[in-house]
Formats: structure tokens, sequence, C-alpha cells
């Protein structure tokens, strides 16, 4: 879950029931198969499709299978469990570096709950809606089901829902808040690219190239994927694939290289070329190698209350006045980014922002701009950029 660093499964992992290994008596006498029509508009209760043995206890059903995220987008510190379902002979097709193909039919699931205690998964939880995304033959299509307070049904919702939750948060400090699932227009803000809505976290294979605790044991997801059946051409040595950084655990990469991943994952499905916000000249994406692209020295396009007292959506070394850092820590629906899926700072990932902002020296950008300052110049990159620009080097521009 994001917000935390990474610990021992929590105890619904050990209760699962293996995908594609047997089950046992305990569920598979009472629960069929999980089956979904692609061809077929979604159903009117989540139980119709048979996903889970236990939905209480969030348990899957046989090729149900249980994934996670390197680095997960935060949800305001619900809890999300992720699942993957295919279709009977069918499988993903592995890319290295572009997108993975998903099959028709393929379906990914996610469940968002608030735990009772962060600190102890074991302690209980509240689930609130489980949120399908569905690959039809026209593409993908969003479903939001919301769970009654018993957990035993939950119904397909197009208007959103809101609920209000609690939990102990890692400090052991008690927090409260009303969380508000989007309606399916708030949905395309972030799903939709090019008139058609896409998923957004398992596309790639370096989100997904992590080891995952299995009821049988550890194993790289990649790997488990591929004996499985569910990912074709995938490399058999996991270590040969792309991986992201885990944003929150240092010993998966550098600073600067968690900071990318945690607002590749957050911020760039607006912020990239195919994104609404690109007018904008930001290009958060991993991928993005070019400083003033992802934001340093970056005038803004439009002044406002989103840019606070900055000049730039990053100056090094200066977090205090990055107008990214201040849209990261804006709770305010005009200011705060991301827009939708956001209405609690994460403190622990404003933090890790804030920290590789500090550290960043960019000392020929930073003297460059020093020059056009005393010469009376606006800017190095500013509100005349455009994302066409993009490979044009460092110039001094006059505010002419």
């Amino acid at each position: 879950m994001s917000g935390r660093p990474l610990a021992m499964p929590s105890p619904w992992f050990i209760l699962l029931c293996l995908p594609v290994v047997a089950c046992g008596p305990c569920f598979a006498a009472e629960i069929p198969p999980a089956y979904l029509d692609p061809a077929s508009e979604p159903a009117a209760m989540l139980g119709d499709y048979h996903f889970f043995l236990d939905a209480k206890k969030q348990i899957p059903n046989t090729r149900v299978v249980p994934f996670d995220l390197n680095t997960p987008h935060f949800a305001d510190y619900a809890h999300l469990r992720r699942f993957l379902w295919l279709p009977e002979g069918t499988s993903i097709v592995y890319h290295e570096k572009e997108d993975l193909e998903y099959p028709v039919g393929a379906v990914l699931i996610i469940t968002i709950s608030y735990l009772h205690d962060l600190r102890d998964p074991a302690l209980g939880e509240d689930i609130i809606e489980t949120r399908l995304f569905i690959h039809r033959k026209q593409g993908w299509q969003g479903a939001q089901y919301n769970w009654n307070k018993e957990t035993t049904e939950a119904r397909l919702s197009v208007t959103g829902t809101s609920a209000e939750v609690s939990w102990v948060h890692y400090d052991g400090s008690n927090r409260s808040h009303t969380f508000l699932a989007p309606n399916s227009n708030q949905c395309k803000q972030c799903h939709e690219f090019g008139g058609k809505q896409v998923p957004l976290g398992p596309t790639k294979a370096d989100r997904i190239n992590r080891v995952f605790h299995y009821a049988d044991g550890a194993e790289n997801q990649l790997s488990r994927w591929s004996k499985i059946g569910y990912l074709t051409g995938s490399p058999k040595n996991p270590d040969d694939a792309p991986r992201m950084p885990v944003w929150d655990d240092p010993s998966t990469g550098s600073v600067h290289e968690r900071a990318r991943a945690y607002l590749e994952m957050n911020c760039s499905s607006c912020h990239r070329p195919e994104g609404i916000a690109y007018t904008s000249g930001l290009d958060l994406t991993f991928a993005q190698q070019t400083p003033v692209r992802y934001g340093v020295f970056k005038a803004p396009v439009a002044a406002g209350r989103g840019v606070g007292n900055g000049r730039f959506a990053i100056e090094p070394g200066r977090p205090d006045r990055s107008f990214l850092v201040h849209r990261l820590r804006s709770t305010d629906p005009g200011v705060r980014m991301p827009i939708v899926g956001r209405g609690l700072q994460h403190e622990e990932g404003v933090a890790l922002i804030e920290q590789w902002i500090a550290q960043m020296q960019f000392t020929e950008m930073a003297q460059a701009q020093v020059q056009a300052d005393r010469q009376g110049f606006f800017r190095i990159f500013g509100s005349n950029d455009s994302p066409e620009n993009e490979s044009r080097p460092i110039a001094l521009e006059s505010k002419e």
C-alpha cells in the first residue's frame, strides 16, 4: 500500500487459494468458476462474475490472480488490492518498453478498502468498492461496484460514491476522511487518451516486475504469469526485464529514480504527450530524460493559485519555491494535483519529492537562469513554451 515501508504480507495472502492450483473443498463446490463475457454490458451485481470465493476476505476464485505494482498511486491512504482474470486460452503479450498487449476479455480488478490500523492489517478493514477494467473488442471499459456494509454484495454504479472512513495512522494518530469515488465522467480525466479509455496500472512490464507473496511462496510476478500461461514472450530471468523502483524503498533506486517513479504513477496520466494536461509543457513520465520537460526551471503556462509563490515547477534546491510541490501539498480542489482521486495530502510522497528537489543542483541551468534574471530576462523556459519544443537547447529569452 502506498505510504508505508515494505512489510510482511497481510493475512489475506496467507488465506489465499492460489489461482490455477486446487482450491480444496472449502469453496470449490459452492462457487462457479469466474467468467465475464466482454461482449455484454457490465452486470448489475459484481457477484455475477464470481471473481471472489470470499468477498469479505477478498479471496480470489480460480484463475483470478492477485498482483501488485512496484509503485502504486496514492488514493487517500486507502488499501488497494489488485487482481487479473483472463479468459481460457488467452494470454498477455510481453513488450520490454511498449505497453503490454492484453487480450480481449481481460479484466483488471481493484478493490478499495480502509484498514482499521495501517500498522496492522490483521485488525480488519472496511471494503468500499471494487472497480473493473474490461478489455472489450472496441476497447477498455470501466465499471464501478459499491459494496454494502456487510460486504455481501456490490452493485454497479455510474455516479460514484462517498464513504466516511477512519483509521489509525502509521504514527498512531487517529485519522478520518470522506472518501470520494469518482463518477464515470471523472474517471475519463485520467483514463482517457485520444478518445479511448485505458488502464493505468499494470500496462508496462517495469511496473509489475516484482516479487509477490503467494500462498505457496514468494515469486516474481512476470515469472508466475508466464508459468500459468497468462504472459507470453517474457524473459526467463526477470532481471532481464525492466523494473520500476519502489517509491518508498531506497534499496530499489536512488532518490531521483524513486521520485520519478512516484510522479509517473501519480501525475503522468495527465502530464504526458497523450494526456489532457500536456499543454502545460510538463512530461512527468518515468522515461522523460530532459530536465526542463519534467519541470526543472520550467515556468508555468499561466499564472494563478496553482503556482503559489513559485516561478518554476521545480527550482533546484528550493522545494519551498517549486509549484510542483505546492500542488502536491494542497488539498484545495482548484490547486491540488492530481485533481481527481485525491483529497488528502500524501505526506510521505510529498516528503520524497521535497527531498529530491532539495538535493538537485543543475549548476549550468541555474547559472543561466541567474544570468537571465540579471539581464532583465524573464526566464530560460517559460510561458511561451510548447510541447513541440522539448528538444530545443537552453537559451535565454526576453520578455518581448
